[in-house]
């Protein structure tokens, strides 16, 4: 979780540079099904497609969601992630 933060008090965010892992500007290709439960984690951090196994892209960069608290609390979504290379916390 540390290449989330500064690596000093003060300092700039550790942007990452995601050329050739994720576009900036791409659309969000994972969309729930109304009336369909879903895992809110896909809307997040995409998922690959059951039927084509084609990736579906979340609001998130690719690669970039960590999960915490997952033992803790089933029904709500902690973590860090990448959105256009910065970092944020979800």
């Amino acid at each position: 979780w540390l290449s989330y933060v500064p690596s000093m008090r003060g300092g700039l965010l550790p942007v990452t540079d995601i050329r050739g892992i994720d576009d900036i500007e791409r659309p969000i290709d994972f969309s729930p099904v109304p009336g369909t439960p879903y895992d809110p984690r896909s809307l997040l951090a995409g998922q690959e497609d059951d039927s084509s196994g084609q990736w579906l892209s979340g609001f998130f960069d690719r690669g970039s969601f960590t999960e915490y608290l997952a033992g803790w609390a089933k029904t709500v979504v902690v973590g860090r992630a990448r959105l256009g290379g910065f970092p944020m916390g979800v």
